[in-house]
């Protein structure tokens, strides 16, 4: 039998079983990246996915319409099969592919085979993509197909097929590249107790096959022999390939275990060190579980600050945090960051945090904390009882649960974080057949599962369960939303963006709002200037989000003179935009940072901080005082008037009116005009709060203090005349003396001289 006819049989049964099978649910695909919608083949292709119309049809109708005798360009059906497989329409592709061969539009190439492998494991499973490769007759597999081939075994854990295979690439002379050796000491990695032998035969067939390591084999090798603890060689290994090959972050912290496993955690503590230097957000949770086992206490705060700088805080962070300290016995600090910052995450519920902190307290016989804490546990579990029985009783009792006010419910769980309820009672409504959903209804559950289930399973009800005529602005925001919070869906985060512009969705600032949020965690400041770019070229005002997102960005990286020009742009004088308390925080925290302890007081919104902050300068200006050139006796401090002005504003806008007092008490006014500005603070908050008496005592104070400052100035100018007086009579005795004295005054020339 034929080469042509054994690929068209194989052919004619894919297309037959894949027309029985072949459905269309348009939510589980991407959009084709057609260029045109006109009479182009693969415009008529997408046009007919869109109205689910047979593909099969389309592609005849197509070839009839050609110019008779004129050859068909194969490209143009590669093409398409192409744009299917890349946008994950698979089937589609697949029977595309199966009408090329029957219809024998052209002779294939070794291209063709290794798509069709990909799309027939994708539709059908591996078991029928390696029935069709033992269909293509060996002089035309090559060593595409058969990479193709072991990669998947390798997907599978299928070790006999994968070594027959490889086998099978080294008798036809196929092993000319590091790829299916990459593939082979992958999958002796992953099976169970490792096979560090293996992996020595295959690296030693590499150097004698001149087989150049690349970067993969060099990661995967070490990989290996940390987790079977050979320390020796893993080092030799590390000795021989450190300097030339750059090694992943995963294989650091695997070599950090091998010697944490053999009790070298001094080595353990620099490995982590260097992987620390890699600044991969998606490794500081395993980092301070391992600094805790290492011994680190300052690391791990350290590896904290790194983790709250880049990555929004998870559950998982403060598990691998509280886990930490408790390791190495710093219960103070785990109850700190359980009670100040856990508790008030709003994180949803994670019954495993205090489990550790109660199994510290009993290990240390701290009974009744352990009793106390446990006691705390069970009255918050009591608030995630099912909420779908509270509903199911209402109607029992004749009660109409109106689509609004469960709606109102479902908001107000939301609300609150307990986003377990409100997912109950989302699933409970979308039941009702009475009740007409909206693509509203559609965003919201998108967001509680989110939030109770994971961004996966959020993936998955968005393909699945959303009609496409549901999927409107709301959904793909709130999709967007979901991937913008974490590092690790970078790309698909970007491209639902990049959707979103396709379908005219980026007429508001959200989108544009959690794209910024996401590159400001990452440092990427030229993303977040692009989109801001963005904003303003499509006349889209940014929102208070939009703003406090870029204002901290900038805050965190010390970058006062960017931050300034945002600042002064958008904090008006009206107050339409509103600071969050962390962007004040932060850009307090900037300024300090920069010696701007004047700027910090103003921005921030803590009266201990302002105070702090207020003692820190004057401190600082202490070392700053000069002499007056006048008045040779009288120092001039550099805080003067403007700057109590501007810390006893700062206080009275904090309601801190004491504090303003005490400031105000302090307060030597410097002249040579007195500054009513200060003391009419205090005053007119005293007006406001119809004390007269107080107000009195501030006049009083204001004049006392004006009568000091005149005094003071009339002494120094007492003592600007006397010194004056003085030079003057003794310039005149000095006069008198040298005419009296000739001789006198010879002598002084000649000292002069």
């Amino acid at each position: 039998m034929s080469m042509t006819h054994k690929l068209q049989r194989h052919a004619r049964r894919l297309l037959a079983y894949s027309s029985r099978t072949r459905f269309f649910c348009s939510s589980t695909h991407k959009t084709l990246s057609s260029p045109a919608r006109n009479l182009t083949l693969q415009g008529r292709i997408e046009a007919a996915l869109e109205k689910k119309a047979e593909i099969t049809t389309v592609l005849e109708q197509w070839r009839q319409q050609q110019e008779q005798g004129k050859q068909l360009n194969p490209s143009l059906v590669r093409g398409v099969v192409e744009n299917l497989r890349d946008s994950q329409r698979f089937r589609e592709a697949l029977e595309v592919s199966n009408w090329m061969i029957v219809q024998k539009i052209c002779n294939l190439i070794p291209e063709d085979f290794t798509t069709r492998f990909h799309l027939i494991e994708n539709v059908f499973g591996l078991e029928e993509a390696g029935n069709f490769v033992e269909s293509i007759p060996e002089n035309l597999r090559n060593e595409s197909i058969y990479n193709s081939l072991l990669s998947s075994y390798v997907r599978r854990n299928d070790l006999d097929k994968a070594e027959s295979t490889f086998k099978k690439m080294r008798e036809l002379g196929l092993l000319l590249r590091a790829s299916p050796y990459n593939s082979m000491i992958s999958l002796y990695r992953r099976i169970p107790h490792g096979n560090r032998c293996k992996v020595d035969e295959i690296l030693r067939e590499m150097k004698e096959s001149n087989i150049k390591l690349d970067r993969d084999t060099v990661n995967n090798a070490l990989r290996v022999y940390a987790d079977v603890t050979h320390i020796a060689t893993m080092e030799k290994f590390l000795a021989e390939w450190e300097g030339t090959t750059p090694l992943e972050w995963l294989t650091r912290l695997d070599m950090a275990k091998a010697y944490l496993r053999s009790g070298f955690k001094g080595k353990a503590r620099e490995m982590l060190r260097k992987t620390e230097e890699l600044r991969d957000p998606k490794s500081y949770e395993e980092l301070m579980r391992l600094y805790g086992e290492a011994g680190g206490r300052k690391d791990v705060y350290r590896v904290w600050d790194l983790y709250k700088k880049l990555s929004k805080k998870d559950n998982e962070g403060f598990r691998a945090l509280i886990g930490s300290l408790l390791k190495l016995d710093d219960i103070n600090g785990a109850e700190e960051f359980y009670y100040k910052e856990w508790e008030c995450s709003g994180l949803p519920f994670d019954v495993r945090i205090p489990t550790m902190l109660v199994s510290s307290y009993r290990e240390k016989g701290m009974v009744e904390r352990a009793d106390k804490l446990m006691k705390e546990v069970m009255i918050k579990e009591e608030s995630f009882k099912p909420i779908t029985p509270l509903l199911e009783s209402l109607e029992r009792k004749g009660n109409v649960v109106k689509p609004s006010e469960l709606r109102d419910l479902i908001k107000n769980l939301c609300d609150s974080n307990q986003f377990s309820k409100a997912l109950e009672a989302s699933i409970w409504m979308s039941r009702k057949t009475s009740f007409n959903l909206f693509p509203q209804d559609y965003a919201a559950r998108l967001h509680m599962i989110e939030n109770v289930l994971g961004f996966e399973e959020a993936e998955k009800f968005f393909e699945r369960s959303i009609p496409e005529n549901m999927k409107d602005y709301s959904v793909y925001a709130t999709l967007l939303s979901c991937y913008s919070k974490s590092h690790k869906t970078l790309d698909k985060a970007e491209a639902i963006f990049e959707k979103m512009r396709d379908l005219g969705f980026l007429s508001k600032p959200s989108p544009f709002n959690s794209m910024i949020s996401l590159y400001s965690q990452l440092g990427k400041r030229n993303k977040v200037y692009n989109l801001l770019s963005k904003m303003k070229d499509m006349n889209i005002e940014p929102d208070s989000l939009t703003m406090n997102n870029v204002l901290r960005m900038y805050a965190d990286e010390t970058d006062i003179k960017t931050m300034d020009k945002y600042k002064s742009e958008w904090v008006n004088a009206e107050k339409t935009t509103k600071l969050e308390m962390r962007t004040m925080v932060a850009m307090a925290n900037a300024y300090e940072r920069a010696g701007l302890l004047l700027k910090a007081i103003e921005i921030t919104r803590s009266k201990n901080e302002v105070r702090r902050l207020w003692n820190e300068y004057k401190e600082k200006e202490k070392r700053n005082y000069k002499i007056d050139d006048v008045n040779p006796c009288r120092c001039i401090s550099a805080v003067g008037d403007e700057e109590y002005q501007s810390v006893i504003s700062s206080l009275l806008k904090l309601d801190d009116l004491k504090g303003a007092e005490e400031i105000y008490g302090e307060w030597e006014p410097q002249g040579p005009e007195f500054d009513t500005r200060i003391p009419c603070l205090i005053i007119s908050r005293y007006c406001k709060e119809g004390d007269e008496v107080k107000v009195r005592e501030v006049v009083y104070s204001s004049i006392k203090k004006r009568k000091l400052m005149q005094f003071e100035r009339f002494k120094e100018d007492v003592y600007a005349f006397g010194a004056i007086g003085i030079v003057c009579v003794g310039f005149g005795g000095m006069l008198f003396m040298i005419i009296t004295d000739p001789f006198l005054f010879f002598f002084l020339l000649h000292l002069s001289r």
